[in-house]
């Protein structure tokens, strides 16, 4: 009997980029109020989540599953997005929201607004979209991606256009910030100190475990 696939929402975390323009930091551990990137945005994503996992070379002692890039997928985060499809396609899932490592300020309801939409989904602020903020078909992805084609140049934007997304709509801007230099952790530095009365997680805890996850989602 083959097993059950991920309880949803099944969501992921990109965290296999090289932050190449953090000067050599890795951003997922860059601190922010006392917390590690990684573990400030899985402390938000986790009361959304039915299935967390990870999208990185290792699980920055998380706990999570690491879903790592397929030797023959496209470069950069589609690679990544291709891989997690595949892997989800075979444990008999399908729809996964993503979301960036370098998105402190990630809104709880990201899920929830992405997934009102139906598939696919992308979120979109101030008129532009936000790519790695999306709701994806595992199986739709594949059927993009054959392996004949993955050795075209791929963007998270053209893959969207593919498949026909959505745009959704996030009134907040900078719920959707994206930390990429050292001058953007800096300032997302400074805005976190002053959101210091907004629930950052689990009291107490500074390093997201998976062991640590609430039961009730």
């Amino acid at each position: 009997m083959p097993a059950a696939p991920p309880p949803e929402p099944v969501v992921v975390l990109l965290a296999g980029g090289q932050s190449r323009r953090m000067q050599g930091q890795d951003k997922a551990i860059a601190a922010i109020d006392g917390q590690r990137m990684i573990d400030r945005v899985l402390a938000r994503l986790a009361p959304q989540a039915g299935t967390l996992w990870l999208s990185a070379a290792h699980d920055y002692g998380t706990d999570l599953p690491v879903i790592r890039d397929e030797a023959d997928a496209p470069a950069g985060p589609v690679g990544a997005i291709r891989s997690v499809a595949s892997a989800l396609v075979q444990q008999g899932g399908d729809r996964f929201v993503t979301c960036p490592v370098d998105a402190p300020f990630v809104p709880d309801d990201l899920v929830a607004r992405l997934a009102a939409h139906g598939l696919p989904a992308m979120a979109e602020t101030g008129g532009a979209l936000q790519p790695v903020f999306a709701l994806w078909s595992a199986r739709a992805v594949l059927e993009a991606l054959p392996t004949d084609r993955c050795r075209e140049r791929w963007s998270l934007r053209r893959l969207g256009e593919q498949l026909g997304m959505r745009a959704v709509a996030f009134p907040d801007a900078k719920a959707l910030t994206n930390v990429n230099t050292p001058d953007e952790l800096a300032a997302a530095r400074t805005q976190a100190a002053e959101e210091q009365g907004k629930r950052l997680g689990a009291a107490g805890s500074t390093r997201y475990s998976a062991s640590r996850k609430p039961k009730t989602l």
